[in-house]
């Protein structure tokens, strides 16, 4: 007779000690049930996009950008997976790296690689902090949603 729970695998009675295969998500490649290369690859290319149709806008696309930041992971919340870490990871990565970028992309380049010499990473660390504020906002509001509509009244 072979039972297995949702930790670890018994078989006949006996804990083995060994992780099961599938976690409550039925997710298999998880690592821990934490983290999945595939979410973090679905998310970088959701919060790219999203940046980059945002900053298409002329005269705010700084500000248009970060709103699609928020728009695009908004969506992959509506989609239902909870996928928290894996956001937060792309909207700070995404932001931090399009702040840096918009330093050098400035009208008056040598002024620009000056100031990035010298605030470079601050900076940079100011888009990390505010790509994963708005792309865990923007999850949590469309899990919010997808739960709203997918509940039982």
């Amino acid at each position: 007779m072979q039972q297995t729970d949702e930790l670890t695998e018994t078989v006949e009675g006996v804990d083995t000690g060994t992780p099961s295969s599938a976690d409550d998500d039925g997710d298999v490649g998880r690592l821990g049930g934490r983290f999945s290369a595939k979410a973090l690859l679905v998310s970088l290319v959701a919060v790219a996009a999203g940046v980059g149709v945002g900053g298409m806008i002329p005269l705010v696309g700084g500000i248009t950008s970060l709103v699609g930041v928020a728009a695009a992971t908004f969506l992959l919340g509506v989609l239902g997976r909870s996928w928290y870490l894996e956001t937060g990871l792309a909207g700070g990565a995404v932001v931090g790296v399009n702040f840096a970028l918009s330093l050098l992309t400035s009208v008056a380049l040598p002024i620009g690689v000056d100031f990035f010499q010298q605030y470079g990473l601050a900076f940079s660390g100011v888009g990390v902090v505010v790509g994963v504020a708005l792309a865990l906002a923007g999850h949590y509001f469309g899990r919010d949603l997808h739960d709203g509509l997918t509940r039982d009244i």
